[in-house]
């Protein structure tokens, strides 16, 4: 590497690219510089990545700080990458929130990894502006030349779409894999056909009965969303929520379910089943300022008592301490519903943040519960979650329990609630109502 006045020269084996004396570059002069050198490089089969950096923070200080601070900030960020990677690397800002970067000449794909681990090091520290220290939450995706046949456009499409699938498992990196592409395409079919499918009959709900094991009776069942999609079949839950979450059509979502749970739980009160409704909220839903006085209209609606609903939310979802969320699970409790956080044990629960939140029961996750018989140690667990729900005056729901044994061991740890295949699967509304006339859910103390 040696300079002259007013450039760069980047000297990559027998190429030589002059490039603006500025640490990161335009994005035109970006993708001039990047094309030829991938251009130059595929002929002799050298490795490179593209890392796509996205900072989810930023998007909030816009309002706060103003636009030109904000794009002050990406500047000197895009300065501070170009000073901690190679001499030979590009760096330039793509768009509002967005940097690219170039690696060039790697030695082998693995390096790209830890490339990116270095960039994430640089950028999670506090940046400090003026008095300020801001925390800009980046997340990386990252696309290697190998996987393709090198051309800028795909390598950038790839990392793009490794930043999407990084977001959605909430990652701070993610490595492009096709497989993984072709799932998020699939996404953006079938959120084209989800808005219609809300509107129709594609959509229904099951009901999972929840066994009180000191009363012997069904306290509430399960609202569990199903879709049956014409040509592709019936879609997975969680890949539903995932072509939901983030955009319009979660709050559309949540409006249907939630109504639907209530008008039905309404039914199966009126056929014999004196039992409740549990019903599962997202993250996206604690951020709808609108939501609580969605829930007090339903509720009204239906005549389904507040006493007797269950809101669900994840421990991942209630853990995550957005601005106004807490708020809107105190107004929700003071609505008389009970709070559960779902699939306890899986997620980063605090007990600073445990202590916070208004919960009336814990669900201890089923990949815990299916195997405490034969495995002592997840026997341990699930007996310390229990004697920690109790600890703090919570209800302990165990799912996933799918036989005798593992019912009879969970009432000697003094469980509250079981739910699983043993008590019976999830099943549209008119089965319920007709295991109910033939009187199928009475269970032995």
């Amino acid at each position: 590497m040696e300079s002259m006045p007013g450039n760069i020269i980047c000297k990559l084996s027998d190429r030589t690219y002059y490039l603006p004396s500025m640490t990161a570059l335009s994005y035109r002069k970006f993708l001039q510089t990047a094309s030829q050198i991938l251009f130059d490089s595929d002929r002799v089969g050298r490795r490179h990545a593209v890392l796509v950096i996205n900072f989810e923070r930023l998007s909030e200080l816009d309002g706060v700080l103003g636009y030109a601070m904000v794009d002050e900030i990406m500047r000197r960020i895009a300065g501070q990458l170009g000073d901690a990677l190679n001499t030979a690397d590009l760096v330039s800002i793509v768009g509002r929130y967005q940097i690219c970067c170039l690696l060039s000449d790697l030695l082998t794909d693995s390096h790209a990894l830890l490339a990116a681990h270095k960039v994430l090091r640089v950028l999670t520290a506090p940046f400090l502006l003026d008095e300020r220290r801001l925390i800009l939450s980046p997340r990386i995706g990252v696309a290697l030349s190998s996987q393709n046949n090198g051309e800028l456009s795909q390598l950038m499409s790839n990392a793009s779409s490794a930043l999407r699938q990084a977001k959605l498992e909430r990652e701070s990196i993610k490595l492009f894999v096709e497989e993984e592409e072709n799932l998020l395409l699939l996404g953006i079919d079938l959120w084209s056909d989800l808005g219609r499918a809300i509107e129709s009959s594609e959509l229904y709900m099951s009901y999972q009965p929840q066994f009180n094991i000191a009363s012997g009776e069904i306290k509430s069942t399960e609202a569990l969303l199903r879709w049956n999609h014409p040509q592709r079949g019936p879609i997975r839950p969680d890949r539903l929520i995932q072509v939901a979450e983030g955009t319009d059509l979660m709050p559309k979502l949540t409006l249907w379910v939630f109504n639907t749970a209530l008008r039905q739980c309404a039914e199966y009160r009126r056929a014999g089943l004196s039992a409740g409704v549990s019903i599962n909220f997202s993250a996206d839903d604690l951020r709808d300022p609108e939501l609580v006085e969605l829930v007090m209209q339903g509720l009204e609606l239906w005549g389904v008592s507040p006493g007797d609903v269950v809101i669900e939310l994840t421990e991942t979802a209630v853990m995550e301490d957005h601005p106004g969320s807490l708020d809107v699970l105190y107004a929700l409790k003071d609505m008389g519903l009970k709070l559960a956080m779902d699939d306890f044990g899986t997620g980063y629960s605090s007990m600073a943040r445990l202590l916070e939140l208004p919960l009336d029961e814990i669900k201890v996750d089923m990949v815990f519960v299916k195997n405490m018989i034969t495995q002592p140690a997840h026997e341990r667990i699930v007996d310390s979650m229990i004697s920690l729900g109790h600890t703090l005056n919570l209800q302990v729901v165990a799912e996933g329990v799918e036989d005798l044994a593992t019912y009879e061991r969970l009432r000697m740890l003094g469980c509250d609630t079981i739910q699983g295949y043993f008590i019976g699967r999830g099943i549209p509304l008119p089965e319920l109502i007709e295991n109910i006339k033939n009187q199928a859910y009475n269970f032995p103390v």
